[in-house]
């Protein structure tokens, strides 16, 4: 939100750019030569490619603390915040799902110990459909459209004000007991708060089966800086677990870190995923 504030080492454009498409070619790569995919979940912010199932359904509900502090020409800025998600999905078909995701956000700033922000809202709405076009004994390939609708007021920085839209190319994969997933995103980011239109993201997450039903998760992202005036690209590492009571209930829990001060400084996260 309003961490986006100053550019530290704008060599990491280059380097970014160079690392995000690198990772692309030999992930792609990689898929071709190994077997059979596998499902990522929460707490990764990598989605994978399966699908729910036709008349199947579930919800994820999530918690995410994040704070961020920096320091400029003598003031100290400390940003917290919270975000509750709740995201619905519904198999139309196998292959198919439909996907609405809400979230209601918190949302803090201090500076030189003074309150200059502190406010909660609903923010925009999100409408997906994720399509597994292809799979076979090496891997699952799919696509997510979707949008967002400009429910968050952008006046308090909870929206964009403008419907957005993008497109996510998602592949997954198995080896044994690890999985892997790797996602590439441009959203078009139409807005009517000053920030970058065109958005470009790419992340990899892994998984180890460490014993039935707990899953141990890594993954690593980066993205666009939505403030024009930066080139530096934030980015993150994450590591937690899942853990699975049934086919119908699982838990989840990460720490989320940054690997540039133009991420947040830590994160946790927390949630619960409800088939049926």
């Amino acid at each position: 939100m309003m961490m986006e504030g100053i550019d530290h080492t704008t060599s990491w454009t280059a380097q970014i750019t160079c690392m995000k498409w690198t990772i692309s070619v030999l992930f792609i790569i990689w898929l071709l030569l190994t077997p059979q995919p596998s499902s990522g979940a929460r707490p990764l912010v990598t989605d994978d490619a399966d699908t729910a199932g036709k008349g199947k359904a579930q919800i994820e509900l999530g918690v995410e603390i994040f704070t961020w502090q920096d320091r400029e020409r003598g003031i100290k800025t400390r940003e917290t915040g919270t975000e509750i998600s709740s995201t619905f999905t519904y198999g139309v078909a196998d292959h198919l799902d439909l996907v609405v995701g809400i979230p209601y956000v918190w949302g803090a700033m201090e500076k030189n110990g003074q309150t200059t922000f502190d406010a909660d809202r609903l923010s925009d709405i999100s409408l997906e459909v994720k399509w597994r076009f292809y799979e076979n004994k090496v891997f699952q390939v799919a696509f997510k459209p979707g949008l967002t609708l400009p429910t968050g007021n952008h006046r308090k920085e909870f929206g964009t004000g403008r419907p957005t839209y993008g497109l996510v190319f998602i592949a997954s994969k198995e080896m044994g007991d690890m999985g892997f997933h790797f996602n590439t995103c441009y959203t078009r980011n139409e807005n009517k708060v000053d920030k970058r239109v065109n958005l470009w993201s790419a992340s990899v997450a892994a998984t180890y089966e460490a014993i039935k039903g707990l899953n141990l998760v890594g993954n690593v992202g980066l993205k666009h800086n939505t403030d024009p005036a930066i080139k530096t690209a934030p980015a993150f590492w994450l590591a937690g677990f899942n853990y699975s009571f049934n086919d119908y209930f699982t838990i989840d829990g990460a720490l989320k870190f940054r690997l540039n001060r133009q991420e947040a400084d830590r994160a946790m996260i927390a949630g619960i995923t409800i088939r049926f």
